[in-house]
């Protein structure tokens, strides 16, 4: 936790890999991480931690890959992805509106994305693996941007 995000993220992937052969592979951008103050980093990791359990409970995949990118002034992108079995997301989404268990994970990615001011997008379809995305606005303008084009 004291080390910052891509130290704890590197720790989680090692575990996955010892614990269930699991790999996990990172690609941090610090340009994004040194923006986040350390409240943001452990929502992230959170998140990640999230995505990384479904996925590896749910998905079969023999790689999950977790980014987290700039891709505008003051906008990070998380991306968390894997090639494994997929999900219908609308009957997925249905399930989060009953707070089925089985979508208890898509309650938590959902609430924690807006813990940050993140925007979080699930694509995914069976058979075609699983990319769970969360926009994380850096600045306030960036948030007002983020949310206002998402308005639209």
């Amino acid at each position: 936790e004291s080390q910052g995000l891509t130290a704890a993220l590197q720790s989680m992937a090692d575990k996955m890999l010892e614990t269930y052969g699991q790999k996990v592979t990172l690609d941090m951008d610090e340009r994004v991480t040194s923006q986040l103050d350390m409240g943001k980093q452990g929502v992230v990791f959170y998140i990640i931690e999230e995505a990384v359990n479904n996925a590896r409970k749910h998905a079969g995949a023999p790689v999950i890959a977790v980014s987290l990118k700039m891709v505008e002034t003051g906008i990070g992108l998380l991306k968390i992805a894997d090639n494994g079995v997929g999900f219908d997301v609308k009957e997925m989404t249905e399930a989060y509106d009953k707070r089925a268990s089985s979508s208890l994970g898509m309650v938590n990615l959902r609430e924690r994305s807006e813990l940050v001011n993140g925007l979080l997008q699930i694509d995914s379809a069976p058979g075609k693996g699983t990319k769970v995305q969360v926009y994380i606005p850096l600045t306030e303008d960036a948030a007002d941007r983020l949310h206002h084009r998402q308005a639209k």
